[in-house]
C-alpha cells in the first residue's frame, strides 16, 4: 500500500463529452469495458466449489468441466445482461468523480501507446508470478502469526 494515497477529483457535474469518450477509451484500454460487455468478471462464480456448482472437497465432479462451466456462465450472463447498464453507469461515474478530464487524457495517451499496453500487461504478469512464487513464504507468515496470536 502507497504511504501517501493521492487525493480523487471528486467531480460531481456529469462529464462533458469529451470527457466521456476518454472515460470509455479508460475503460477499454484496460480490459475492463470487455469485461462489462461479456460479463466475464462474473466468472469466479462458476468454477466448482464456488456458488454455482457445489462441490465438497475431494468429491468427484459429475460433469463435464467445459461443459459445466459453459451452462453456468450462459445463465448468469443471462442474468447479468439486464443489469448491465448499471455495472456501466457506475464505473463511468466513479471515473468521472475520480480524474479531471486533463488527468485522464495524460492516462489514456499513455494506456493507448504499446508501452501503457505493456505495463498493463507487465504489472498483471508481475502480480500472478509473484503472487505464485511466494505462496509459501505467505503461509508461513501466517502460520507464525496465528501462533504468535495463541500464546
Amino acid at each position: 500500500m502507497p504511504s501517501k494515497i493521492t487525493p480523487s477529483a471528486q467531480i460531481e457535474q456529469a462529464p462533458s463529452p469529451s470527457k466521456l469518450q476518454l472515460i470509455k477509451r479508460f475503460m477499454r484500454a484496460i480490459g475492463l469495458q470487455d469485461q462489462l460487455d461479456t460479463g466475464s468478471f462474473l466468472e469466479r462464480y462458476t468454477i466448482p466449489g464456488g456458488p454455482m456448482w457445489k462441490v465438497a472437497s475431494g468429491e468427484a465432479l459429475t460433469e463435464d468441466l467445459a461443459s459445466g462451466f459453459k451452462v453456468r456462465f450462459e445463465a448468469l450472463k443471462t442474468a447479468y445482461e439486464k443489469r448491465r447498464p448499471f455495472y456501466q453507469k457506475a464505473y463511468e461515474d466513479h471515473l468521472n468523480w475520480e480524474f479531471t478530464e486533463t488527468e485522464l487524457s495524460a492516462i489514456v495517451t499513455f494506456l493507448e501507446k504499446p508501452v501503457g499496453q505493456h505495463y498493463l500487461d507487465g504489472r498483471w504478469r508481475m502480480e500472478a508470478y509473484t503472487n505464485t512464487n511466494t505462496e509459501d513464504i505467505e503461509a508461513e507468515i501466517l502460520k507464525e502469526a496465528i501462533g504468535a496470536l495463541q500464546k
